[in-house]
């Protein structure tokens, strides 16, 4: 009988869920809606279970062929007891023990990790740049996410809250963030901060046009200046936070995964010059500095939540 990893990505608007083999090939995937938390926690999780029975059934597999079930979140995740701890952007400031409600629906007890640290892992393990020891992967969407591979690991850190970029200040008093804090990277970088700002900048040129970052990027191509001007004001930012986390680890690699990754001309491509403009003059010569796109495009997270475990958690 062939055995399988199940991998579950949940954002903030939609859950990716996958089939994958030992060597991380996605066997069979599907997207659906995120549910409402609202509906309360166990309608939420059963939500999920039913979109994962669907998918299975349509070769025929069952759950007995998984041998393991490991769930991303857009939060800080406790992966030794499998709670969210935090996650201001889908569930609030909640203890949710998110392993205990998967394992009452499915028999099978997955393990619940940061989804930003399982780009990051899908990325180290499977992805074209593999085995880059030193790195960090940013995951540009809903929200912003970040995980950092040190020494061949994720680095979770004694506070086990790492890789939390997307909640740095950059701006003093800044836009309130949903973390409770104000000026905070995420709510000028991200998917929804970009179409936020447009709204604010040029709604007359979003009228008719679906609610989301991906009109303005469309504007953006169409050589829209309002559109083009404020790209290039978040790759700035988004260049000095990235900056701040080099001053402080010292990678060499920098990989940009999530759905606005997709964006390479406009996003990544002029990012390794922005940074090294802000950077600490010993390591802004250095040649080693390296900004890719994610190789496993929006499937990282998913792929990184199936293998991603605490034996690779430093």
């Amino acid at each position: 009988m062939t055995r399988y990893r199940v991998g579950i990505d949940i954002g903030g608007t939609k859950v990716a869920l996958g089939l994958l083999k030992s060597d991380g090939t996605v066997v069979r995937s599907t997207v659906v809606p995120t549910p409402s938390f609202a509906q309360g926690e166990e309608a939420f999780v059963q939500s999920i279970c039913t979109a994962l029975h669907a998918m299975l059934i349509q070769k025929g597999d069952t759950l007995s062929q998984i041998e393991g079930i490991g769930i991303g979140v857009p939060g800080t995740a406790d992966w030794k007891k499998g709670i969210v701890r935090y996650c201001p952007n889908l569930f609030g400031a909640v203890q949710l023990p998110l392993a205990d409600l998967f394992e009452k629906q499915l028999g099978i007890r997955p393990s619940i990790v940061q989804d930003s640290w399982a780009a990051a892992y899908a990325e180290y393990e499977f992805g074209r740049h593999r085995q880059t020891p030193n790195m960090l992967c940013i995951t540009v969407g809903t929200g912003i996410g970040c995980g950092v591979i040190l020494n061949g690991k994720v680095f979770g850190g004694a506070l086990g809250t790492a890789g939390e970029l997307g909640h740095v200040p950059i701006v003093f008093e800044g836009r309130l963030c949903s973390c409770g804090r104000r000026g905070c990277l995420e709510r000028y970088v991200s998917g929804t901060a970009i179409f936020t700002q447009a709204m604010e900048s040029f709604p007359e040129k979003l009228k008719d046009l679906p609610p989301k970052a991906e009109s303005v990027f469309s504007l953006a191509y169409a050589g829209e200046r309002d559109a083009l001007s404020l790209i290039a004001e978040c790759v700035d930012k988004l260049a000095y936070g990235l900056s701040l986390a080099i001053d402080v680890l010292a990678v060499d690699t920098v990989i940009i995964s999530g759905g606005v990754s997709v964006h390479k001309e406009l996003l990544i491509d002029p990012l390794e010059e922005k940074i090294r403009s802000y950077a600490y003059p010993p390591w802004a010569k250095n040649e080693k500095l390296q900004v890719l796109q994610a190789s496993l495009g929006s499937e990282a997270p998913m792929v990184g939540a199936a293998f991603l475990t605490a034996d690779q958690i430093c």
